[in-house]
């Protein structure tokens, strides 16, 4: 009975110590551990969906390399915030989550589209936002040096996805281009080729 009141007395103990670690980080570095998972997850996500229903081949290829980088960062994220007592966000919320939503109901060039703007650009947009700051500005020394560390990666993949945007978006421009209309002849009826004028 005692030892089995001394295991729980030290996992208590050992839960205690990781709640009072989250308590020691400052309300906007629990904010950047949270939003950096968020961000993680809807890249995750959506960049899995992606490689699955996209038509364009460079949204498949950049996909997959989001979901390779990513999946490594994650990891060294959920490290970091384990060492600080800190609980990751496992789902989407808010706008994340409807976003994903959207992504899953559109197909074709539609959602083409949709991926390269609000994950390729803007996603990465807020998230360098968030790692810019954090890597000047953190209260944490471990958590200011993982931010440091990983925005050259994230400045990368926006400066790839505005230009996957705008290859998306030939790509879009150029399916809509109406056909050249028929030259018409002096009476203003088509030319016909093979008929002469």
């Amino acid at each position: 009975m005692k030892f089995t009141h001394s295991l729980i007395s030290a996992a208590v103990g050992l839960a205690l110590m990781q709640g009072a670690a989250a308590i020691d980080l400052s309300n906007s570095d629990q904010r950047f551990l949270r939003e950096a998972g968020e961000s993680g997850l809807l890249e995750m996500q959506a960049s899995e969906l992606a490689a699955q229903k996209a038509e364009h081949p460079e949204i498949k290829r950049y996909a997959e390399m989001m979901i390779e980088d990513h999946s490594a960062v994650d990891k060294e994220l959920k490290a970091l915030a384990a060492s600080k007592g800190f609980q990751l966000p496992v789902e989407l919320e808010g706008g994340k989550l409807r976003l994903m939503e959207n992504l899953r109901q559109l197909e074709g060039a539609g959602f083409d589209e949709e991926y390269a703007d609000e994950v390729a650009v803007d996603a990465h947009e807020d998230a360098v936002e968030l790692f810019e700051d954090v890597a000047e500005d953190a209260d944490d020394a471990d958590i200011k040096a993982f931010a440091a560390k990983h925005l050259p990666t994230l400045q990368n993949h926006l400066d790839m996805g505005r230009k996957l945007k705008e290859r998306v978006d030939d790509t879009a421009r150029g399916a809509r281009v109406p056909p050249a209309a028929a030259p018409v002849g002096p009476s203003g009826a088509p030319i016909v080729p093979g008929t002469g004028p």
